[in-house]
């Protein structure tokens, strides 16, 4: 009996002993874990950029006048050569219509003179010129000089010139007979088809209208911007960077464009960097030196328009394969990054060297090992040692 006593109380013990450990026992925390891996990696400079027109064209009154009202509203397609707006030219009193009759004969006869002039020195330059080639022939016999040669080779090239001065002439003559013609129209207020005389302004190029600058029909002056159009709806990226990130940009550079309201990322390539920084104001109030970029749009989607707001990635470095962790398995402490690796289910904190961070993943240079896990997002509960399950 004593030893059956004895026995039952190692029994016990042994039971109160077990349940105290089941009792006491940490309880394993859940939590999400990732892997360490290779991966296709890019190192980029991002910021927020927006999209504009590629050289739009502005187009201007050519002449003072009535502008009829303007049909057109902002976002309608012109090809080029369509009449965009019309100006009926001012009527002029009787003695400026004889001014402007004076100056278009005046006109008409300096082109008369130019075009005289440029028969003759083209007649002229053509005459040297066979004789430069006369010239250079003899010369490669030997039966001329080259002081001879030389000297016909600068006869034929002041002919040349002068012949380029005979045609410029002849160009100014008939801009100023163009311009006495479209300052004539109009001129006469008692010629009934002078009411009718108007000028058809035409788009310069196929596109879409971006702004419409003057929509009402008012008196005018020339030069006054009418119209904004897009040049065959083609479109670029401006975005301004720190200049000590532009110095890492260079011409072709490989950029990637999200945030733009589609799902997929627009493929894009860093077209110039523009010379001169300018200051500006950040939203904490620092003032701080950037730069313009230019970007093109290799495969921009046809619901992308001007003015958009797209956040911008330009890459600097990249590699087809490199090892890589989530950047939110990453922590800093006082001894620089950290992660949280899980062996056997505890957790173990391993100090890392990481290099370019991007929004899912961070570059490792060093600290951990292909194929380990790390705790993503980990709480202020996960330490040395803690016990976690997955």
């Amino acid at each position: 009996m004593p030893n059956m006593s004895r026995w039952l109380q190692i029994t016990v013990v042994i039971i109160v002993v077990g349940l105290a450990y089941v009792l006491l026992r940490p309880t394993p925390i859940d939590v999400e874990v990732g892997t360490v891996e290779m991966r296709p990696f890019f190192e980029a400079i991002e910021a927020e950029g927006r999209t504009r027109a590629r050289n739009p064209f502005l187009v201007a009154a050519p002449i003072g006048g009535r502008l009829l009202r303007i049909n057109l509203d902002e976002g309608d397609a012109v090809s080029s050569g369509d009449t965009i707006a019309v100006i009926a030219p001012t009527p002029q009193d009787q003695r400026t219509s004889a001014w402007v009759q004076s100056n278009l004969t005046a006109a008409q006869a300096r082109l008369a003179v130019a075009n005289a002039s440029l028969q003759e020195t083209r007649s002229a330059q053509q005459r040297i010129s066979r004789e430069l080639e006369r010239r250079e022939e003899l010369f490669s016999r030997n039966l001329a000089s080259a002081e001879e040669t030389e000297l016909y080779r600068q006869l034929a090239e002041a002919e040349t010139a002068k012949l380029q001065s005979a045609e410029a002439s002849v160009l100014a003559a008939q801009a100023d007979i163009e311009s006495a013609e479209a300052l004539l129209l109009g001129a006469d207020p008692d010629n009934d088809s002078a009411e009718d005389a108007v000028i058809e302004v035409k788009a310069p190029v196929t596109g879409t209208v971006y702004t419409v600058l003057e929509e009402n029909e008012r008196v005018i002056q020339a030069g006054t911007p009418l119209l904004e159009i897009s040049d065959q709806d083609r479109l670029e990226v401006i975005v301004d960077l720190l200049t000590q990130d532009a110095v890492s940009v260079e011409p072709g550079d490989t950029v990637y464009l999200t945030g733009w309201g589609g799902d997929r990322t627009i493929n894009a390539f860093v077209r110039s960097i523009e010379p001169e920084a300018f200051t500006k104001v950040s939203a904490l109030g620092v003032e701080e030196q950037r730069v313009n970029v230019i970007i093109d749009l290799i495969d921009a989607p046809p619901n992308l328009g001007a003015e958009y707001r797209v956040e911008v990635a330009v890459v600097t470095w990249q590699a087809n394969s490199t090892l890589t962790i989530p950047s939110s398995a990453i922590f800093q402490r006082s001894n620089g990054w950290n992660t949280f690796v899980v062996e056997n289910n505890r957790v173990e904190t391993r100090p890392v060297l990481i290099g370019a961070r991007g929004r899912d993943f961070t570059r490792v240079l060093g600290g951990v090992s292909e194929g380990e896990q790390v705790i993503l997002y980990p709480s202020d509960l996960i330490n040395e040692g803690t016990t976690v399950s997955f």
